[in-house]
């Protein structure tokens, strides 16, 4: 008892921790002192500040219990750690926390983004223009009534246009410069879309007119001094002959008109390259034929154009000597490339459709000619070449009827059956040539023999294009062909061609041949528009063999052996 006392007494200055009883009943020992400590304390007046206290000091330590211990048994599986579970680096040092960006500097990187957004915005978009204020005001206008904005009122832009142009003459615009030129077109835009067709001739006819006037002027006049230097002139040539296809378009239907505008304003530019390539240069030095060696350009011979880097070498395709070798020049139609072989080309339509064969086909060379020179892009010349290839063999049908009629009116002059004059294999031709040169003249004979003639050279020189564009488009690269699909179309025309040929020349085998593989070579590109004029071909070449050589017509009925116009333009 006197323990317990002691405990009580003196349980402040002792430690929780030192007090143990050790065995079973000693929770239970722990309790029963805790218990008399409380009452002893509470006696003592300690109840409310040391009770918590006692309680503190009488607790016991808990009772551990043991562990049973693993033992290693040759079945278990020793797996040391190469690392330790619990690795932590109390000496790891973190990157320093990076100061905030200024307020200023976050505005003045928003303000310079910006700035380049909207400089590009109005770099592309907004329009820009090199008009005095006063008149591009006025401009805008027309711009406005025309717009789906102003509902398309082409009365009120003509009208605003018309005080742009008068406003123009009043602060002394040049005419010449591109913004004068620029109200005109509009005006005649504007004219066009009101259906008052007269007025917007005249005033394209005023704008040719001005450029043919100073164009032509010579240098030292008061006209030819407004060209401030030759790279004026070649703009001035460039916009000419812009308004001369404009020109030509709207005069469709008085192609004679069309053609004679065409000719002076090609003139003009074709006299501009000559002097390019040259002072003294002539027209004739242009013609590559005229180059060759003398005696070499005839219709049996055969040449060959080689393209070597910057040059063109003109090689004999039989001896493979070098005839020529001519440096391309692209720079001389600068900057009228385009105008110039457009226009070159029209001219060689408009002469087609006025049936002048032979001038179409004089066009037709010396811009396949130029178009070498001036370097153009491969796939245009080759379809360049096959449409001369097509010109040649259409002369040709041109100049075979033309003997047939004569063929006729000798027939009937001279009393000799038509039917064996036509035959070439007969046993009595020298007999009906000694009528013929009996009753028909001189000058009819000669004009015969000439067209005959003419007639071989022509068939001969589209053979030599066609085979021209099949042998160039076997340079090509396979990659490059594939993307161009046009060549591929062109080496179909042109495998057409010769078929049609060998046809009108009643070669079966070889036509058979030629166009069952312009058929193959057209489907394989989907040149579908080339497919029924094969097909065509070929039904006339089984009908012709199974009758032995007669021509036969679409119907089927046989004729004369006058052909057709089987090739076209493409």
């Amino acid at each position: 008892m006197a323990t317990i006392d002691w405990i009580a007494v003196h349980g402040r200055h002792c430690s929780s921790r030192g007090v143990y009883f050790p065995g079973a009943g000693g929770l239970k020992i722990s309790n029963m002192l805790e218990d008399m400590c409380v009452d002893r304390c509470g006696d003592l007046g300690w109840q409310n500040e040391n009770m918590s206290t006692a309680r503190l000091l009488l607790r016991t330590r808990p009772v551990l219990k043991r562990q049973p211990r693993k033992y290693i048994t040759p079945n278990t599986h020793l797996i040391k750690r190469g690392y330790s579970q619990y690795n932590y680096d109390y000496s790891q040092t973190y990157p320093p926390i990076p100061p905030k960006t200024p307020f200023w500097k976050k505005v003045a990187y928003v303000t310079l983004g910006l700035s380049v957004l909207g400089g590009y915005a109005y770099y592309m978009w907004w329009p820009k223009h090199t008009f005095p204020s006063s008149i591009a005001k006025i401009l805008r206008k027309g711009l406005w009534a025309e717009s789906d904005r102003g509902e398309y009122d082409y009365q009120l832009a003509l009208k605003h246009y018309l005080e742009a142009l008068e406003h123009a003459n009043e602060i002394g615009l040049d005419p010449l410069s591109d913004e004068y030129t620029g109200i005109q077109l509009k005006i005649g835009e504007m004219f066009e879309r009101l259906n008052m067709l007269t007025d917007a001739a005249f005033i394209y006819n005023e704008i040719a007119a001005l450029y043919l006037t100073v164009l032509t002027s010579p240098p030292d006049s008061e006209n030819g001094k407004r060209i401030l230097n030759r790279q004026h002139r070649r703009h001035l040539i460039q916009k000419d002959l812009r308004i001369a296809l404009k020109l030509v378009s709207m005069n469709a239907n008085n192609p004679q008109f069309a053609r004679a505008i065409l000719l002076t304003h090609l003139i003009i530019a074709q006299d501009e390259v000559n002097k390019s390539l040259g002072r003294g240069m002539t027209p004739e030095k242009l013609n590559i034929s005229s180059r060759l060696k003398p005696g070499a350009s005839n219709a049996n011979s055969s040449h060959m154009a080689l393209l070597e880097n910057d040059e063109i070498v003109i090689k004999n395709s039989v001896t493979g000597e070098e005839e020529a070798r001519i440096k391309k020049t692209p720079e001389v139609w600068e900057p009228f490339t385009d105008e110039f072989f457009n226009a070159m080309d029209l001219l060689s339509a408009m002469c087609i459709s006025a049936g002048d064969l032979a001038m179409a086909t004089r066009v037709k060379t010396a811009m396949n000619e130029s178009m070498m020179l001036a370097d153009i892009e491969p796939s245009k010349m080759l379809m360049s070449q096959c449409n001369l290839g097509s010109l040649l063999y259409m002369q040709a049908e041109e100049l075979e009827a033309q003997e047939l009629s004569m063929k006729r009116k000798f027939a009937e002059l001279s009393g000799v059956d038509y039917a064996e004059l036509k035959q070439k294999e007969n046993s009595d031709q020298e007999l009906i040539s000694q009528k013929l040169k009996d009753v028909i003249s001189v000058q009819d004979q000669e004009k015969f023999a000439n067209i005959t003639e003419s007639r071989s050279i022509c068939l001969k020189l589209a053979v030599k294009s066609y085979e021209s564009v099949l042998q160039f488009a076997k340079s090509f690269p396979q990659d490059f062909v594939k993307d161009h699909n046009e060549i591929s179309e062109t080496v179909a025309l042109a495998t057409y061609g010769l078929g049609v040929i060998n046809l009108h020349l009643s070669q079966y085998d070889k036509a058979e041949r030629l166009l069952r593989e312009s058929r193959v070579r057209a489907k394989s590109c989907d040149y579908d528009m080339l497919l029924p004029m094969i097909e065509t071909e070929l039904d006339k070449l089984f009908n012709e063999r199974k009758a032995g050589g007669k021509k036969f017509s679409d119907d089927g009925e046989n004729k004369v052996s006058e052909i057709e116009m089987d090739i076209v333009l493409k």
